[in-house]
């Protein structure tokens, strides 16, 4: 038995205090940070701790092209020796990305995260330009947690 069967997933979601089909537009962190792909590993880095953040999207000309985590940058750069941080975006990022769109369903984009093992989705609109990033943390906050917790668990196995 699929474990979605007989749950109606566009009722599955809260926000606030109501239950209900709630979009992504709404629960997403607007105004995402990003970098260009000839940026510096250790620009990137920086950025990262400065604004407390895991990821960037990588853009070129107003386009996605790939994102880069705290992780890509400890194993692709910092683990390959002492130029590592002149690496570029391009050279460290992951690609192609998995994404959302703003008025997709919170549900579908847990959907997406659990199928691909990710824990951050870049938000687009339907011009596909970035407007935003939505993270397992978003879901923490305004989802069932025991959907989430299957989220968590597939990044968990992709890791294992």
């Amino acid at each position: 038995m699929d474990k979605w069967e007989g749950i109606d997933m566009k009722m599955q979601w809260k926000s606030k205090t109501k239950w209900g089909p709630i979009t992504i537009k709404e629960n997403m962190s607007p105004n995402a940070a990003f970098v260009d792909p000839d940026m510096s590993a250790k620009e990137i880095a920086t950025i990262l701790r400065d604004k407390k953040i895991g990821c960037v999207p990588v853009m070129e000309n107003e386009r996605l092209i790939g994102m880069i985590t705290d992780r890509d940058i400890a194993i692709r750069a910092v683990a390959e020796g002492p130029d590592s941080g002149r690496m570029t975006a391009r050279e460290i990022m992951s690609a192609p990305v998995c994404v959302c769109h703003e008025d997709d369903l919170l549900a579908d984009a847990a959907q997406i995260m659990e199928d691909n093992q990710v824990r951050r989705l870049p938000v687009l609109d339907r011009d596909e330009r970035l407007v935003g990033l939505l993270t397992s943390d978003d879901l923490a906050w305004h989802t069932d947690h025991s959907l989430l917790g299957d989220v968590i668990q597939s990044v968990y196995e992709r890791h294992r």
